[in-house]
């Protein structure tokens, strides 16, 4: 808990595993879940370690904490790096947010999904889907998948504000038009990613745009060019 500034016993502790990893017991506190107690083995004799996992709630919880003692999470993945060695702790997954909640979107998730099927992208990540559910006897709600979840970089869009309506019995007159665009890196690109934002922690925004500008791109066709790279 020393890394999140947070005192041991306002967290809840109770039995719990993680999946293909050893810990047995979690502490939470809201949306904040930190695993331990792991079980000694051959490679770890002292039972050492922890797993942290925030949801968004959690995220915006820790953002509070840090902002109101002046601090940011550059200065968080420092403490990590001073406390446990740049070798010893990594990023195992980090989803970022790019949030339109302009009242006309600069795209709606049906183009995007539109767009899929013509296969007019250009992206790193491979594949697509789509997911579709009811939200009213009128419309329904969409989300685009671009990539493989379990990939090191994959995308969705999604009706953020048909989400919010549905959790919390509002009107999408009360929610206000809201589409949303997640990155979800994993493994070395996750690290590689909050390394850059531990250095620039002011700059997320443009570090998202720059990310999502680099590695996929919506394309119009050119009828007089058969490589898309140049449409």
């Amino acid at each position: 808990m020393h890394i999140l500034g947070l005192p041991t016993d306002i967290f809840n502790v109770y039995p719990a595993s993680v999946k293909f990893k050893t810990y047995q017991a979690r502490w939470q506190i809201g949306d904040i879940y930190v695993s331990g107690d792991a079980r000694k083995t051959e490679d770890n004799p002292q039972g050492l370690g922890c797993y942290l996992v925030m949801t968004g709630r959690g995220c915006d919880d820790i953002f509070r904490i840090l902002d109101s003692r002046n601090y940011t999470f550059g200065d968080m993945f420092r403490r990590c790096e001073r406390r446990y060695g740049l070798d010893n702790f990594h990023f195992t997954r980090l989803d970022i947010a790019i949030d339109d909640k302009n009242e006309k979107p600069f795209f709606t998730i049906e183009q995007i999904k539109k767009k899929c099927k013509k296969e007019e992208f250009i992206s790193n990540s491979e594949g697509y889907h789509f997911d579709e559910s009811k939200f009213d006897d009128f419309d329904t709600a969409k989300t685009v998948y671009i990539g493989a979840g379990k990939s090191g970089l994959s995308y969705r869009f999604y009706d953020k504000d048909k989400e919010v309506c549905s959790k919390h019995n509002k009107t999408l007159d009360e929610v206000g038009s809201w589409k949303r665009t997640e990155m979800q890196l994993r493994d070395d690109k996750a690290h590689a990613f909050a390394m850059t934002f531990k250095d620039r922690p002011l700059e997320l925004g443009e570090l998202a745009f720059g990310l999502l500008a680099s590695n996929l791109r919506f394309v119009v066709p050119n009828r007089n060019e058969s490589n898309k790279s140049r449409w």
